[in-house]
């Protein structure tokens, strides 16, 4: 009975050390705003966006077209350095439209 006391007193205790700090301040009454863009930086995101966008679509028809392994090799690197620049901008595009 002892031994089923303390191990599950140290689980209780071993669960409560991995709660963030901001979980126990956390008051869900009054939720932090969510950050709101500049209008500037999220022109120019959106603009951005559009071009990689025609860029990896332009890629990608390129891709469609040739039957070279090793050309179209060379044109997947670049689809996949398009797609490592859009990803982010995307996320942080994604994150000010749930802001509204």
């Amino acid at each position: 009975m002892r031994l089923m006391l303390c191990v599950s007193l140290i689980a209780a205790l071993a669960g409560c050390s991995v709660v963030p700090p901001a979980a126990w301040t956390y008051d869900p009454t009054n939720p932090r705003p969510r950050p709101a863009p500049d209008q500037a930086s999220a022109v120019q995101a959106n603009q951005r966006i559009a071009e990689l966008a025609l860029e990896k679509n332009a890629i990608r028809a390129r891709i469609a077209v040739e039957r070279d392994a090793g050309a179209r090799l060379a044109l997947y690197e670049d689809l996949h350095r398009v797609g490592r620049e859009l990803a982010p901008l995307e996320r942080r595009i994604s994150v000010y439209a749930q802001a509204r």
